[in-house]
């Protein structure tokens, strides 16, 4: 399904569509029904944070490409590199590349998204979003769980576990496990909410 040519991602936009229709992304849905209210923190903020996440992401994706030319990188991002860095060797956690930072789509449900990082970690396939926020949102679960359904209908394997890596400028982490089985129920909540809404609107 992530082949099918129906299926389009516009990463300047973060805009999935199946034939010509656009499908929502699974962080799309959290944003729809203000599942993370961040209506406090400074717009200015906000796209700092935003802007250093995506940096975040792209150098740790090229760290476990083996690509990364840490001398390149800006001294903001040094930090959460060292500390995606010492999470790797602590836990021994190995990244499993093909399943990784996919564009992906659930044809069965009809909705989208791009995970972090999917890979084994004491003996079990799990996923992971990487995240370098001031703290891990309840939001979170219900984000793992949407990259969860996508990971196993495209690739056919079962995620035994979901974490949020919580990076930080001190150079540290924190890795918060999800276990709830509530998740998957409010992520697909969501998904219905959102195509009534696009069904009946008027």
């Amino acid at each position: 399904m992530i082949n099918d040519p129906l299926f389009k991602f516009d990463p300047a936009t973060h805009q999935y569509t199946y034939a010509g229709v656009p499908w929502p992304s699974v962080t799309a849905l959290l944003q729809e029904f203000g599942l993370v209210d961040l209506s406090h923190v400074p717009a200015a903020r906000l796209e700092y944070k935003r802007v250093l996440g995506t940096a975040v992401d792209l150098a740790c994706h090229y760290l476990d490409k083996r690509v990364l030319d840490e001398e390149t990188l800006s001294k903001p991002l040094v930090p959460y590199v060292e500390a995606y860095k010492k999470f790797c060797v602590v836990t021994g956690f190995e990244v499993d590349e093909e399943k990784s930072a996919v564009p992906m789509l659930s044809k069965k449900l009809s909705f989208c998204g791009t995970n972090d990082m999917v890979g084994m970690l004491n003996g079990e396939l799990v996923i992971i979003d990487r995240k370098a926020t001031w703290k891990i949102y309840k939001a979170v679960g219900i984000q793992t769980a949407g990259y969860k359904i996508l990971v196993e209908e495209n690739f056919k394997v079962k995620i035994k576990r979901r974490f949020a890596l919580q990076l930080k400028e001190t150079g540290n982490y924190e890795l918060e496990p999800f276990a709830g089985p509530e998740d998957q129920n409010l992520f697909l909540a969501c998904l219905a909410l959102h195509w009534w809404k696009k069904n009946n609107a008027g």
